[in-house]
């Protein structure tokens, strides 16, 4: 196969992800790396490192872990159900999603997910 170093890409396949990603499935460099421990340091998303670096992103992931540098994003707990409460009053009273995202640890997608899944338990379609 010449020209496509990969047994478990198609030739087209292997082709696509060289014309987005550029780097794909090259070695990284010491200069790269530092690159990318600098972008990690500075919370930098992974999609951000992979369209600077020109490497995918599940090549960014598996990097930052073998340098140490992967942290997981901590799981939030569970809505209770005076969480439920609190963020219907917040969302009636205006607050931005932003501050309701900030008041419960979550994030704005969370937030309105939330409102969306206690709307459709308040008004079951028939």
């Amino acid at each position: 196969m010449s020209g496509n170093p990969s047994f478990f890409l198609s030739p087209e396949a292997y082709g696509r992800l060289k014309e987005k990603y550029p780097k794909f499935n090259e070695p990284w460099s010491e200069d790269e790396e530092i690159e990318l421990a600098a972008m990690a340091a500075d919370g930098r998303r992974r999609t951000e490192m992979s369209a600077q670096l020109q490497r995918t992103p599940g090549a960014i992931l598996v990097k930052l872990k073998e340098m140490g540098l992967y942290v997981p994003k901590p799981v939030p707990a569970p809505w209770t159900e005076d969480d439920d409460k609190a963020v219907v009053a917040m969302y009636q009273e205006g607050a931005s999603f932003a501050d309701m995202a900030t008041r419960f640890s979550r994030s704005e997608r969370a937030i309105v997910a939330r409102l969306i899944r206690l709307r459709m338990a308040l008004f079951p379609q028939e």
